[in-house]
């Protein structure tokens, strides 16, 4: 525990102590019961993962609105609780791919693996076996599209680039030995996905185009059976092999898009601000698969929610602002909490501290219970002091392992609390660490330390209770 001055940690250690005695019938509001409804809604199928500027995203903010409203927050520019910002966003458009006349089916009949679009092409097909050098090292490929065999998906690119470097326009691309490899591929895929963005994206031209087809297409084409083709490793095989035509297209759509931040608070003596966060965000869905996020970070929007609630029921004005943030876009790089710090300037919000709550609602390990990880503790001393004194009442195990390393295991630059740390605002953040299920379909609400959650909440109330006081620091 970092130490304050004798003098002053006494006073906040006294008046702490009194400030949490006259709120403990608040403080009885945190409830296993309340956790669960909203984490219920949070993490339900119905939000799809809570996307960034998907329908699973707007029902959450407006679900954190109703919340707020019925919390009596005061909206966060007085006139709306939504912050929206712009973000871009694409999309792949219809994609075509007609071989010989035959007009293929996206994801019935291919799949389109490239990260940049294709520009419509009409050219011949050729096909190179599986690719090896005594095919292709003298073939003509020059833009033309290749049709090749591999054995795996998962390993195809430096093949794909060999072709590429070769002059291929676009690769084709089939496993002859596992027939369901197409059906296993199609369910990681997620073709109607939307990509978003804080800048207008960069597509390289330079990009390699793949499709993946069905093995069954390529005796269709090539007027041989799979067993035949397979057996292809000359290039005088090859070339008896004869070429088909090929036209391709596979645009993006871009646009611009709106999401938003959700914001309320109580209004206090002053200006001065305490501003406790949680991004309500997550990964969205990925082919069939939903991304909950149950943990990440619906358990820190559901602990949002009911500190409003909780703070709500103070009668007395505090001393300072407490302004409740849901930030979206976090899992696109703090986007959110980003927008809203460097856009204070326009509100009139002079924010002192920032709690921020990321990931509270499980154990890193079997073996662990009973404890929170610090993150900002080392670069804020007065915070974690502040967090060690309300603690007291609550006896948790202030954990400090986020703080001490380096890189990814220092979350200080890899949470919403670093929008406010890199303009010089005292921080701390509340997580629970990393398990199994982080950034996975299986981060589900049925996996919840609903009892853990309780009191790690009760340790920020009783940590904002601190903070709100202008002589805490």
């Amino acid at each position: 525990m970092r130490i304050l001055s004798s003098i002053v940690l006494a006073f906040i250690l006294i008046n702490g102590i009194n400030a949490q005695n006259e709120h403990s019938s608040a403080e009885s509001l945190i409830t296993t019961g309340l956790l669960k409804k909203h984490l219920s809604v949070l993490a339900s199928d119905s939000l799809e993962g809570r996307y960034t500027t998907s329908e699973g995203q707007k029902k959450a903010a407006s679900y954190i609105k109703s919340e707020y409203i019925k919390a009596g927050l005061i909206p966060y520019n007085d006139t709306s609780y939504y912050q929206p910002f712009e973000l871009w966003s694409w999309k792949w458009g219809k994609q075509e791919l007609t071989i010989d006349d035959k007009q293929l089916n996206s994801t019935d009949d291919f799949l389109f693996l490239s990260t940049s679009p294709l520009d419509k092409i009409n050219t011949t097909c050729v096909f190179v076996g599986y690719g090896q050098d005594t095919i292709i090292d003298n073939i003509n490929l020059k833009d033309k599209v290749a049709f090749a065999f591999t054995d795996s998906y998962s390993s195809y690119y430096r093949l794909a680039y060999k072709l590429k470097s070769k002059g291929a326009t676009a690769i084709i691309l089939t496993n002859p030995v596992q027939d369901d490899a197409f059906e296993k591929l199609l369910k990681k895929k997620d073709t109607k996905h939307i990509n978003v963005t804080q800048a207008e994206p960069y597509f390289s031209k330079s990009a390699t185009k793949v499709f993946i087809v069905k093995p069954n297409l390529a005796p269709k084409l090539f007027g041989k059976d799979i067993s035949s083709l397979s057996e292809i490793a000359t290039l005088k095989a090859a070339e008896k092999i004869h070429e088909v035509n090929i036209t391709a297209h596979c645009p993006v759509v871009v646009e611009k898009v709106t999401t938003e931040n959700v914001a309320g608070y109580i209004k206090g003596k002053t200006d001065e601000t305490i501003v406790i966060s949680a991004h309500y965000d997550h990964l969205g869905k990925k082919g069939e698969q939903i991304y909950y996020g149950a943990d990440d970070n619906a358990s820190g929007t559901t602990a949002l929610l009911t500190l409003a609630e909780v703070f709500s029921k103070d009668e007395e004005t505090p001393d300072r602002n407490i302004l409740f943030l849901a930030t979206s876009g976090e899992e696109l790089g703090l986007l959110g909490a980003l927008y809203f710090a460097d856009h204070q300037q326009t509100l009139p919000f002079d924010v002192k501290a920032n709690l921020n709550i990321d990931m509270i609602g499980r154990n890193d390990s079997i073996d662990k219970s009973n404890y929170i990880y610090l993150i900002g503790s080392n670069e804020y001393p007065v915070l974690d002091s502040l967090c060690n004194i309300a603690n007291q009442s609550i006896g948790l195990t202030i954990d400090y392992g986020y703080a001490k390393k380096g890189g990814f295991g220092n979350l200080l630059n890899l949470s919403d609390h670093y929008a406010f740390h890199k303009q010089g605002i005292p921080v701390l953040g509340f997580f629970n660490g990393l398990h199994t299920d982080y950034h996975k379909p299986t981060d589900t609400i049925d996996k919840i330390e609903f009892e853990e959650m309780v009191k790690r909440i009760q340790l920020i109330y009783h940590t904002a209770l601190l903070t709100i006081d202008p002589n805490s620091f």
